[in-house]
């Protein structure tokens, strides 16, 4: 059976009655999960909070303005460039082939973060919610369940992007629903009136400012739309729809969270800022203890769909880099029955393997593989927007394209943000493993530049063949 991509209109077609193409909310499903919006109020509000005080659902209010813009951004270049590539066909086209394989690789490197970090995330919560019930703890519980993650994440996404989709969007939406039920109960046990969020002589620039640079990573997967694009009908309108819809949706979430959990410790001993499981600590003053299970369930589902999202993602960069020439020709092949990129679905999954056994084997902290995955994947993330925002305006004003000038007003306010988050971000070096997740995300956008400009000089019709391929099998 072969597979040959359709009219970028209407996805990825098929013969033999295999129906290879996903729903709009399969697609908002695949970007949220992506974005793993729970992790929000579970974990990262404190590093915000820490800064932004009573004002921490402003500053997620205005980054989520300031992502929805570059969400417009980039869903402009996916309505001209429909690809699995997403970012690296759309660069490549509309700025230079070059910035298509800096933003390319560092993609995949970035969500190969995310899919590592994930599986291992999902097995720390496992367990927590686990001592609920029993003393269940150890790295071996902890590899074991990631292991079963994976491995499950991974059948789904080879059997088909539609029921992994499917999966990931039920998943993703229980996740949240453990998250608005904490909340529920917390407007009801402390109210929803807290006046001193809407005190704004009270705030200052400063500290709102730093707040503003941690809360913009939150936001980052909305992109991963694009990488569908094969596999859903009407993507040149579908696709940029959900781009904005899911950082629309995702941000109301950030900041409804943000404003119930500053008031739920205005009534506790402690701060938000300084606390590393604030659902829980809000559970317990609640009176309902019993709460903090769905904290951890939560961020256990959602590491589960962020799984299978970033394993569809990264396959798909992968099958559309190998047939655009620039990585081997081994990873531009579908499976004939199901129609996903195999090949590339099994080397991520070995990889992974690899991961979980040596994080299990040399016991190192859950958290901080975390954290300098993390790392890596906020630096992959600022990069490719900030390309996306100069190559948008740039191609429409090649093209005299009657939204030229309103896209170069949005380049000319995201842009020195996220120029100065990632000056941020690069100095002062952070320590430990972030500073070698800097320097290795550095490292990489160097060799790929110049790589390229090899290209440029000896090999010109290679970066003539990003342009000009086309994704089929």
């Amino acid at each position: 059976m072969r597979f040959r991509w359709t009219s970028t209109e209407g996805g990825l077609g098929s013969n033999g009655g295999v129906r290879l193409k996903v729903s709009s909310s399969e697609l908002w499903g695949h970007a949220v999960a992506n974005i793993t919006p729970s992790a929000m109020p579970a974990v990262t509000i404190s590093l915000v909070a820490v800064h932004s005080g009573a004002f921490t659902w402003l500053a997620y209010a205005l980054i989520g303005v300031l992502m929805t813009l570059v969400a417009v951004q980039v869903g402009i270049l996916a309505r001209h460039f429909p690809s699995p590539g997403s970012l690296f066909f759309y660069l490549s086209k509309a700025l230079h082939p070059i910035s298509g394989m800096i933003a390319g690789f560092t993609m995949m490197a970035g969500y190969f973060g995310a899919l590592a970090a994930a599986p291992l995330l999902g097995g720390l919560f496992v367990e927590q919610a686990l001592q609920f019930f029993a003393p269940l703890s150890g790295m071996g519980w902890i590899a074991g369940i990631a292991v079963l993650y994976l491995l499950v994440a991974w059948r789904l996404a080879l059997r088909g992007i539609e029921i992994s989709a499917r999966w990931g969007l039920w998943v993703e939406i229980f996740s949240i629903l453990c998250i608005m039920l904490i909340a529920a109960v917390t407007l009801w046990h402390f109210g929803w009136l807290d006046p001193a969020q809407w005190d704004f002589q009270r705030l200052h620039t400063a500290p709102l400012a730093q707040a503003l640079i941690l809360s913009l990573l939150a936001y980052g997967g909305f992109e991963t739309a694009g990488n569908l694009a094969g596999e859903t009908s009407a993507a040149r309108t579908a696709i940029p729809r959900v781009m904005v819809l899911s950082v629309l949706m995702v941000g109301g979430f950030f900041v409804a969270m943000a404003y119930i959990e500053v008031l739920a410790f205005a009534h506790i001993p402690a701060s938000l800022g300084n606390n590393t499981a604030p659902l829980n600590a809000i559970a317990k003053a609640s009176g309902h203890p019993w709460l903090g299970i769905f904290s951890d369930l939560a961020m256990a589902t959602a590491a589960f769909s962020a799984t299978i999202a970033t394993l569809n993602s990264i396959s798909r960069i992968l099958y559309s880099m190998a047939g655009h020439g620039v990585i081997p020709r081994f990873f531009h092949h579908r499976d004939p029955r199901y129609g996903t990129p195999a090949r590339a679905l099994r080397v991520l999954a070995i990889i992974v393997l690899l991961s979980v056994a040596v994080v299990a084997l040399w016991r190192i902290p859950i958290l901080s593989v975390v954290g300098t995955f993390g790392t890596f994947t906020g630096l992959a993330f600022l990069l490719i927007y900030g390309l996306a925002n100069i190559a948008t305006p740039w191609f429409l004003f090649r093209q005299r394209h009657a939204r030229r000038w309103l896209s170069l007003i949005i380049a000319g306010i995201s842009l020195p943000l996220l120029i100065k988050v990632m000056a941020v971000s690069l100095w002062p070096l952070p320590a430990g493993g972030e500073g070698a997740a800097t320097l290795l995300f550095v490292a990489l956008v160097m060799v790929i530049f110049f790589w390229g400009l090899y290209w440029a000089v000896f090999q010109p019709e290679r970066l003539r063949h990003i342009l000009v391929a086309v994704d089929e099998p």
